[in-house]
């Protein structure tokens, strides 16, 4: 696949379903990959769809939210395989966000997550080479598991977990997990550096912005976390995608940056989020739809310019609304 998402636990079909971008200036999102797919209508009808074969239909399912029916089968569009040299290392903050147009345009995928209550952030940077891969048996066996999955989750873990006790804890919590982050370099299949394993549970809200949005929206974070005295022990995600033309697609029509935050599992979540909320409402964000938000369809259908579009295929396709449940009529109405 020629971008994936970082989380490695995803059907295709719901990656598909619900937007799942990656990363890089460059690329558009697991969507706009799709090739074809087929449809299990609520009838029990198989609808087939492609760019030349009830076109309407396959642009409304390449994002669909499981509104639509079940996707039966996905044909990819796919490229060689390829490798990445994967290039990760702290850097202020400050110094990121200056380059941060630089670096995306040099490397085929630019991110950076940005520790709250720090100058401090984790730089990452993955391109495309013909460079052998330099530790795939490293990565794949018994050492590598030790390394990179127990450590550093368990470790992360503990820091979680030593922040419930006191939440006042949590801005030197965070910068000792600055302090620890370190430089790592290695080239490997692109499956093995886009995806990751994730041990520690949180719950994540994401937003997609326009790119020329993105770091002042971003900047208004970093304020708001401070002025409203917020503890936050999870990484702010900052990273840019290309546009395309799915009708639901949170990149709709504008080149987008994503903004992505976190907070563990055992701490509440809604005053953070919601403040993050007002202010991507603020920069005409969309938020992405396999993740937490707080939006309704009134809100959602002016984000979108062809909402309708997808709201017909969806009247003519589920007329009774068998696919639907409570989220659906949520965000897109009964």
């Amino acid at each position: 696949m020629e971008n994936m998402g970082d989380v490695g636990y995803q059907t295709i079909s719901g990656a598909i379903s619900t937007a799942t971008h990656g990363t890089g200036e460059r690329f558009r999102n697991i969507s706009s990959q799709v090739a074809g797919l087929s449809l299990v209508l609520a009838s029990g009808e198989v609808v087939r769809c492609s760019p030349d074969e009830n076109a309407d239909v396959f642009r409304a399912a390449q994002v669909s939210l499981g509104a639509l029916g079940v996707i039966s089968t996905v044909t990819l569009r796919c490229v060689p395989a390829f490798n990445l040299r994967s290039v990760q290392e702290p850097e202020r903050i400050d110094s990121l966000v200056a380059r941060f147009d630089e670096l995306s345009s040099a490397h085929d995928h630019f991110e950076f997550f940005w520790w709250p209550h720090t100058e401090w952030a984790q730089a990452i940077t993955n391109t495309r080479t013909q460079d052998p891969p330099s530790s795939a048996e490293r990565r794949s066996g018994p050492v590598a598991y030790v390394k990179d999955i127990l450590i550093e989750n368990r470790a992360f873990g503990m820091i979680q977990s030593a922040a419930t006790v006191r939440r006042a804890w949590i801005p030197r919590l965070a910068g000792l997990t600055a302090k620890t982050m370190t430089r790592k370099e290695m080239t490997d299949r692109s499956d093995r550096v886009f995806t990751n394993e994730r041990l520690i549970r949180f719950r994540e809200m994401e937003y997609a912005v326009p790119r020329s949005h993105l770091l002042p929206a971003f900047s208004e974070i970093r304020r708001m976390i401070e002025r409203e005295r917020l503890y936050i022990s999870f990484p702010v995600e900052v990273r840019a995608v290309a546009a395309d033309d799915i009708p639901l697609s949170p990149a709709f029509g504008r080149d987008t940056g994503y903004i992505a935050v976190h907070v563990f599992h055992k701490f509440e979540h809604e005053p953070y989020f919601r403040q993050v909320e007002a202010i991507m409402n603020a920069h005409g964000g969309r938020p992405h739809w396999g993740k937490l938000h707080f939006q309704n369809a009134l809100t959602l259908r002016g984000l979108y310019p062809e909402w309708r579009t997808f709201i017909a295929v969806r009247d003519r396709l589920d007329p009774h609304r068998v696919f639907g449940n409570g989220y659906l009529e949520r965000v897109l109405g009964p």
